[in-house]
């Protein structure tokens, strides 16, 4: 009954696939899963063995057992007849009570499961198709596992589960890839954080179960594979004849089970480090070494598009391999040497040479251990072995395969060998090999191969045989540096850096004079004196920065005056100095990487390996963590580096300020020559290496600061590269920025200020995208700023979590100077600007609160406005529309909301209950922002309560002002100098809220010194020589004259838009300038500055009120005028500026117009 009920299903289940999958003529297309590959049931779990020996007795779950340990795994659908699940029978475990573990056997399973999914018969593949119809991550089913069981087997269970349930997640994904993507960009180690520690825990857990784990992972890979033989071969199931959709459905599956390999692989590279830990796993050992090695074997004449990938998982093998012969290498030594020894008995033909070679880098990841002696004189004598095969066979390709297998087996021994170099074992090996080796290396067709080969040969020589024979290839390596294949100069060059490696490092010199010698040779060659570049040329910096490096271990003096201090032109007067980006990058980053080993105390270099990445992504090199932190002068005197330091920083100074001039300005993206240019197509040519000794140089800040730059240049020129064309300048110019923030508490004040002020003149407002990022990275260095003084509270111990009041004053004036800039953002159209800009008040608030406030301090900004929000938004309310559901009730308004609230201004004719000012700005403006800015700098509101911000805020409006004018003045004049910056439509809007708030906040143009320094009205001027100046001929100090001389005429413009603007903005003039400073010194030269704006408007008083007779355009326009002029002082009125008699412009008895008034018309 049981093998009839099983036999249904499996035709049920298959018969539902086909009709999902296969349309019916005339029937629309089927739905697909996510890649379209229905793939074959997992159902297996095998032994997991936990703290018990092997030899232990095991019990397979019996027919008509009751199953008392269960692992729920998804899959197919259920049996419609005995509604048994393929996840409920597919995974069971029984507790063992005689002993202590469980076990199910994956065969008996699939027995028992009948023909649901018959071995070895593989899923039909559909279409290949270069989209994937459904993205995003594919939905696994839950893993249950009874939560009844054991500890161990409980969390074995779910391990192993959630393996099977990753990898068949990942395999989904790879079949959805197109075929020409490596394997490795998907399921390398570090791709997927997720798999990643499934990896580390399975490899943690094999150090208790490995023979249960290895059982089932075979299983599993069998029957991913539809394995039941152990033949495996990678080869196109479909023949020449067949169509292509076909053969795509052939390549297609040849890359799962690429994939399958792949995450095979990568399971056995972590979970045989425990082989030690296991002595009884020969058979396992065994069968993972015959796997490995059938991957190994040569596919002759294949060449579709997985070929790639056959590699990629060969290599994976190879690191298997590698990890097996750790704890089993005569298992792997015994397989391989039988390799061998049946190739070397064929007929000696092309797909036996590519065997061998196919062979022989199966064991490229091999490595020999240092300890205990015997293991190293065993790997020796393999290597013996395999050194006189390389002598005896005859074929060039073999021999340059050994050549690079010996190279990849020793360069790790030569970077840790010491006495061992006196074993006969390895002194036999590099005596038989370096006479043949050496002479082979000079004949051309070997030369590329063997270099590698004898220079390895010398490394793990001994001294004496290293110091007499090393100097007669140093000068075959030397006379190749200039070799005009770029391939054999390179070879050459790793082999001069690896011989001085072992003559600076391991020998340790020979003499004075002999040392100076070599080092003197050596780098003539290198760094020839007079020349622009260094040979060879287009060679990874790194090299000849860890060539100096491994000098300076032994010689410091001699790598610091004979060859950084000529990299770096140090000491040349002005006029010849130079730029020589390629070796002043080389000198730069040498004397970085010195000084840093120096102060750390590293102790000697390693040597360079071969390559820092295995195929499965685990990665060979540590991560290096330099120091970022300045380098004092005691600290240079303490590490020896006195004498050097200070003329380093000079030439760094040179250095910035040329390429400052030559590729900093110039490629800002701010710069008109840079307007619709690709990075691509500007860093190309010369200025590529100027790019990189750029971003060296940056990089460098604040570790050394450049000596003669003063602290305004330098933080203006870091601003500055914070907009520039090439991203990774950017990018390093916002780190050094902020390492200065954060790492001096004396220059906090400098850098944001500076920063301000760069932001305020540079990044304008045709630059939006480029004005936000500048806005973001302000707001990051004001949150830096503020974690910095929460972690030093914390390390007090919360005793004291701000300073003293005494401490905090400097700093206060610079964040009412942010504050100001903030505002002067509020005013942007942008709601992203706006965002932006409240972001960085409550960063101001935040700051305020560590640094501590004083109680005569205005207040913070954000607080004052998030204050009046609500007030604010109930006088505008009744005029403005939006959607109900963005308004409820019960909702807090606060000033992020205001920004963001998305309503318009409506007016109505019949409108009596609004204020004036609300009635005129619903008529000028749909934007409800506009009212609500003018609201907040009504002189009972932030005119009151934050004097100070408002003071840095009038000079920056007063800027954005000036700057923005020429876009939007209807002068033809100006309008052809801008013709190129877009229409002025766009920006009037945003000049209109300018005016707003700069008539809202003007200041009388006398100013303490202080306030002065701090608002910074000048716009700076760049000098030839790069130096920044301040030039008040560019825009001028702040002046209410000067802006109403400028503003008044555009009354006359013929643009209905421009003149309802400038209404508005005349009707916010500050109550300030406009009449307080009239009643205290009446007979003062100020009282003109006073009466400004009712002066500058006069002529348009006496045009609107004249009575002549006219055309009717003449007449309508005189008419506007009038009722311009009209709102003007109404909204004047509405505000209290001339309807107080206090403040002179009524009389005090009858409220008459006053002197403020009469004084025009006189």
């Amino acid at each position: 009954m049981s093998k009839r009920c099983c036999f249904f299903y499996s035709y049920c289940w298959w018969w539902w696939w086909w009709r999902r999958h296969i349309p019916a003529a005339g029937m629309s297309r089927p739905l697909r899963s996510m890649s379209g590959i229905p793939t074959a049931p997992l159902r297996f779990i095998h032994v997991f063995q936990c703290d018990f020996p092997e030899d232990k007795p095991k019990q397979l779950l019996a027919p008509g057992h009751v199953i008392q340990r269960r692992l729920i795994l998804p899959s197919g659908p259920p049996c419609a007849v005995c509604h048994r699940g393929d996840t409920a029978s597919a995974a069971m475990a029984t507790s063992q009570q005689d002993s202590g573990f469980f076990d199910i056997s994956i065969k008996s399973l699939l027995k028992s499961l009948g023909g649901t999914s018959p071995v070895g018969l593989k899923p039909p593949v559909p279409p290949v198709s270069g989209t994937v119809e459904r993205k995003g991550p594919v939905v696994m089913a839950p893993v249950n596992v009874d939560p009844e069981s054991k500890p161990g087997e409980f969390v074995l269970k779910s391990l192993f589960a959630n393996f099977t349930l990753l990898s068949e997640r990942k395999i989904r994904i790879i079949m959805a890839e197109p075929l020409e993507k490596p394997l490795n960009k998907s399921l390398q180690r570090g791709e997927d954080p997720q798999f990643d520690q499934l990896m580390s825990s399975m490899s943690s857990l094999a150090e208790y179960c490995l023979p249960s784990i290895l059982r089932t992972l075979f299983d599993w890979y069998k029957r991913q594979n539809g394995l039941e033989d152990e033949s495996h071969e990678y080869r196109p199931r479909a023949n020449t004849k067949s169509k292509n959709d076909e053969q795509q459905k052939d390549y297609l599956l040849e890359r799962r089970d690429l994939a399958i390999d792949f995450i095979f692989s990568l399971v056995l590279i972590e979970v045989l480090k425990q082989i030690p830990l296991h002595p009884l796993l020969d058979g396992l050992i065994q069968e993972v070494i015959n796997l490995a090695f059938k991957h190994f074997k040569y596919k002759e004449g294949y060449l579709g598009p997985n070929t790639g990938n056959m590699h990629i998982v060969a290599d994976l093998y190879a690191e298997v391999v590698g990890v097996v012969a750790q704890s089993r290498f005569p298992a792997v030594r015994k397989k391989f040497i039988s390799e061998l020894k049946e190739l070397k008995q064929k007929e000696q033909s092309s797909y036996v040479i590519q065997s061998t070679i196919s062979l022989i880098m199966g064991l490229k990841f091999f490595r020999i251990k240092m300890y205990p002696v015997e293991d190293f004189e065993a790997s020796f004598q393999f290597m013996q072995e395999c050194a006189q095969y390389f002598l005896d066979v005859k074929d060039k390709d073999i021999k340059h395969s050994l050549s690079g297998l010996f190279v990849e087996i020793l360069v790790p021994v030569a970077a840790t060998v010491k006495n061992e170099v006196n074993v006969p074992c390895l002194r036999n090996f590099v005596e038989s090999l370096y006479d043949i080796t050496l002479d082979l290396s000079s004949r051309k067709k070997h030369s590329l191969a063997l270099y590698p080969l004898v220079t390895c040969l010398l490394c793990v020589s001994q001294k004496n045989f290293f110091l007499c024979r090393w100097h007669i290839f140093l000068n075959n390596c030397l006379s190749n540096l200039k070799n005009k294949d770029p391939k054999m100069a390179r070879v050459a060059l790793e082999s001069l850096y690896r011989l001085l490696w072992v003559y600076m490092i391991r020998i340790k010199c020979e003499s004075n004079t002999a040392t100076q010698s070599r080092l003197t040779s050596i780098t003539s060659t290198l760094f020839p004196k007079g020349s622009r570049s260094v040979v060879p040329r287009d060679m990874p910096l790194n090299i000849f920065v860890k060539i100096i490096q491994f000098i300076a271990q032994e010689r410091l003096d001699f790598a610091m005056k004979e060859i950084i201090f000529d990299l770096l032109s140090v000491g040349k007067p002005a006029k010849a100095f130079s730029l020589n980006p390629e070796r002043m990058n080389i000198g730069l980053r040498a004397f970085l990487v010195i000084a840093d080993a120096l102060q750390q105390k590293d102790g000697e270099p390693p040597m360079p390996n071969t390559g820092a990445t295995l195929p499965s992504g685990n990665s060979l090199k540590k991560k290096k963590t330099y120091l970022s932190k300045t380098l004092t002068e005691e600290e240079a005197k303490l590490i020896g580096m006195s004498l050097y330091y200070s003329q380093v920083r000079k030439a760094l100074d040179n250095i910035l300020r040329h390429l400052d001039k030559e590729v900093g300005r110039c490629m800002m993206l701010t710069s008109a020559q840079m307007l619709n240019k690709e990075p691509e197509d500007m860093i190309t040519g010369e200025r590529k290496p100027k790019i990189d000794l750029f971003r060296t140089c940056v990089a460098a800040i604040p570790r050394i600061l450049p000596d003669g730059m003063s602290k305004p240049e330098l933080i203006d020129l870091l601003s500055r590269l914070t907009v520039h064309m090439d991203d990774e300048l950017r990018l390093i110019s916002q780190n050094s920025l902020q390492s200065l923030l954060l790492d001096f508490s004396d220059w906090r004040e400098d850098v944001l200020f500076g920063y301000t002020h760069f932001l305020l003149r540079e990044v304008q407002d045709t630059h939006q995208g480029l004005q936000d990022a500048s806005v973001k990275l302000l707001l990051q260095l004001l949150t830096q700023w503020r974690l910095a003084l929460q972690l030093q509270g914390k390390m007090r111990g919360g005793v004291e979590a701000s300073p003293r009041v005494p401490d905090r004053y400097p700093h206060c004036s610079v964040l009412h100077a942010v504050e100001g800039l903030a505002l002067l953002l509020l005013c942007s159209c942008q709601i992203s600007t706006r965002k932006l800009a409240v972001g960085v008040l409550r960063e101001i608030r935040c700051l305020f609160t560590a640094l501590g406030h004083a109680e005569d301090d205005d207040k913070p900004m954000i607080e004052i406005m998030d204050q009046l929000s609500p007030t604010v938004m109930d006088s505008i309310v009744h005029v403005a529309v939006s959607d109900s559901s963005t308004l409820p009730l019960s909702h807090h308004v606060d000033l992020q909301w205001l920004v963001e609230w998305g309503a318009r201004l409506v007016s109505s004719s019949y409108d009596v209950k609004s204020p004036s000012h609300v009635w005129i700005f619903a008529q000028c403006v749909k934007d409800p922002w506009v009212l609500c800015l003018h609201i907040f700098l009504r002189q009972e509101h932030l005119p009151k309560h934050c004097p100070i911000a408002l003071g840095y805020a009038w000079p920056y409006a007063f800027t954005r002002l000036q700057l923005l004018l020429p876009l939007v003045d209807p002068n033809p004049v100006n309008a052809k100098k801008t013709s190129t910056a877009g229409s002025s439509d766009s920006y009037i809007s945003l000049w209109r809220n300018y005016l707003i708030m700069c008539l809202g906040v003007a200041k009388p143009s006398i100013m303490s010194p202080g306030h002065l320094r701090a608002s910074t009205p000048e716009i700076t001027a760049t000098t030839p020589d790069g130096s920044v100046t301040y030039d008040n001929k560019v825009i001028g100090t702040p002046s209410v004259a000067w802006l109403l001389k400028q503003l008044v005429p555009l009354m006359r413009a013929e643009s209905l838009e421009i003149t309802e603007s400038l209404v508005l903005g005349f009707g916010c003039t500050n109550a300030l300038f406009l009449g307080e400073n009239f009643t205290k010194e009446p007979n003062c030269a100020y009282l003109r500055k006073c009466l400004e704006l009712v002066e500058e408007l006069h002529p348009l008083m006496k045009e609107a009120l004249e009575r002549r007779p006219e055309n009717k355009k003449r007449r309508e326009r005189r008419d506007l005028l009038r009722l311009q002029l009209l709102r003007i002082f109404e909204l004047l009125a509405n505000a209290g500026v001339i309807s107080d008699s206090t403040n002179g412009a009524l009389e005090r008895d009858s409220l008459a117009l006053g002197a403020l008034f009469w004084n025009t018309w006189t």
